[in-house]
């Protein structure tokens, strides 16, 4: 199967949709009481509002103005370090994902353990004091909002 594309067509799309599905949640991640033109979601809104906008026109830029390249999948394509690197960063980017979904349920404490575990074992991490450090700062973290900031973690 041949397909011609270019980076900037899907850098482009990949954060068209980011930025359209993260100011489509600003309403119900941010409440704010007040009525006046500029309130808590005002900066968000730009932000995401120029994000949009940008990889807009990186993506029109893709499409139309820059030159594409063809790829070719086949057996070289899936051997080749490329395409491995490019799956071993899907992956890291799927723990950090799941990290994301399971933190509102399980709390701080738990979704920090397995996250902080499961990106050593990613890197084939041998060293237990690694692990000791890395879970020794995340109890740290929490102990430090809890009785020092008085803030509850989820």
């Amino acid at each position: 199967m041949r397909i011609k594309i270019n980076s900037e067509m899907i850098a482009g799309g990949a954060f068209t949709i980011v930025s359209m599905v993260l100011l489509k949640m600003i309403p119900s991640q941010i409440d704010t009481y007040e009525k006046t033109s500029i309130n808590a979601q005002t900066f968000p809104k730009i932000a995401l509002g120029g994000l949009l906008i940008f990889s807009l026109v990186l993506l029109i830029q893709g499409i139309f103005l820059l030159p594409k390249k063809e790829i070719l999948f086949n057996d070289e394509l899936y051997n080749s370090r490329v395409f491995k690197d490019s799956i071993r960063s899907l992956t890291y980017i799927a723990i950090i994902i799941i990290y994301m979904l399971i933190f509102k349920k399980v709390g701080f404490i738990i979704s920090n353990i397995l996250l902080t575990i499961s990106i050593l074992a990613y890197y084939r991490t041998k060293k237990w004091s690694y692990y000791a450090i890395a879970l020794g700062i995340g109890a740290l973290v929490y102990l430090l909002f809890t009785l020092v900031l008085h803030i509850s973690l989820p």
